[in-house]
């Protein structure tokens, strides 16, 4: 499968287990501004607006987006009234230049700069526009790196004080303070922003939207993360409580499993020692069932099998006689027969297996 293809099936699958998801987000949303007073959900369920200033010839023009709704500043007495209602409504305010107010151009910077643009722009504004720090009015984004070399492409926006502080000024005579200036032949360039007055205080409704805002964050994250502490508790607790049974139940366990490890070997040793016969019932055996002419120098037991050392008369008949016992089976000469000078008998080596055969 190649990557465009897997990429395809991929967004396809994705779509279809959004659809899903979406639906169940967009209701446990209304689930829970439905347990708000309608009052504040109407307010915080309302979409964020953003108040645009238009220069015109004669008068500015305002837009409230999305919405559409439009204003003419002029001297109507009905003017004051919608431009409370508009301010009371957006959430921040900027003023749209027009294309020969503002000038946008792009530029090369070391890519080790990307952290600190705002001070290096500053310092090395008048060697990439006609203009200093202090003659503009400057925003910028990083539009695309080079992989081949440490380089970033840095768009840059700048509007000349000379040209903006006067139109600003007037807007704040007009009790309108934009936060932000952009183009508005341009609407993908940058945006700057401007500084906040000292003296200029935040609107009683922006404030109350914003701790609107916070309060239902919290309220989401109680009701999510409170039902999972608490479940995690009860989890905890009954761990708690299954550990002692469960302690006693391997204990048990592992004492029955060592009981019958005894008892197995308990009773591999009876049956061991059922099967094989003791060395004094083998010594008997021999001293009866050897010839008289036949004696012993050594007698070994080791591992189940028998060694005998001595000499007799006729030590060619000792292989018989012990394979005849029902004692012995297995029964060779472990080295050939030799004879003795001294006693005139055959020397033997005899050895053989005892107990049960095939045990």
């Amino acid at each position: 499968m190649d990557g465009e293809k897997f990429t395809q099936q991929l967004f396809h699958y994705g779509r279809l287990l959004w659809q899903p998801l979406s639906a169940f987000w967009q209701w446990w949303s209304r689930q829970l501004f439905s347990l708000l007073p309608a009052s504040i959900s109407h307010r915080l369920l309302s979409q964020k607006q953003r108040l645009l200033i238009y220069p015109g010839q004669e008068h500015y023009r305002l837009e409230l987006e999305p919405g559409g709704e439009q204003l003419l500043l002029d001297d109507t007495p009905e003017q004051s009234r919608l431009l409370t209602e508009m301010l009371r409504q957006a959430d921040s305010i900027r003023l749209c230049l027009n294309g020969k107010d503002v000038l946008c151009t792009r530029i090369s910077l070391p890519a080790a700069t990307a952290g600190n643009l705002d001070d290096v722009l500053r310092f090395e504004m008048d060697r990439h526009t006609p203009f200093s720090a202090e003659q503009v009015y400057f925003g910028y984004r990083i539009a695309a790196r080079d992989k081949r070399q440490p380089l970033i492409q840095v768009d840059l926006l700048l509007a000349p004080r000379a040209q903006v502080d006067p139109q600003l000024a007037e807007l704040n005579q007009l009790g309108l303070v934009p936060t932000a200036l952009t183009d508005a032949e341009h609407p993908q360039a940058p945006v700057i922003q401007l500084p906040v007055p000292p003296g200029a205080a935040i609107s009683k409704a922006r404030r109350l939207k914003t701790l609107q805002g916070a309060l239902v964050l919290l309220m989401l994250f109680l009701l999510i993360a409170v039902p999972l502490y608490q479940r995690q508790n009860r989890i905890e607790a009954l761990n708690a409580q299954l550990d002692i049974p469960r302690q006693r139940a391997e204990q048990a366990a592992e004492l029955k499993r060592q009981l019958q490890e005894l008892q197995q070997s308990r009773l591999f040793l009876a049956q061991a020692r059922a099967r094989q016969p003791s060395a004094l019932s083998l010594l008997d055996a021999l001293t009866r069932q050897l010839p008289d002419h036949t004696w012993l120098s050594r007698f070994e037991l080791r591992d189940g099998r028998v060694q005998l050392r001595g000499e007799s008369a006729n030590a060619s008949e000792l292989i018989g006689i012990l394979e005849a016992s029902p004692l012995f089976f297995d029964v060779r000469f472990s080295s050939p027969v030799t004879n003795n000078p001294a006693t005139s008998k055959d020397r033997f080596m005899i050895d053989a297996r005892f107990g049960e055969e095939g045990s």
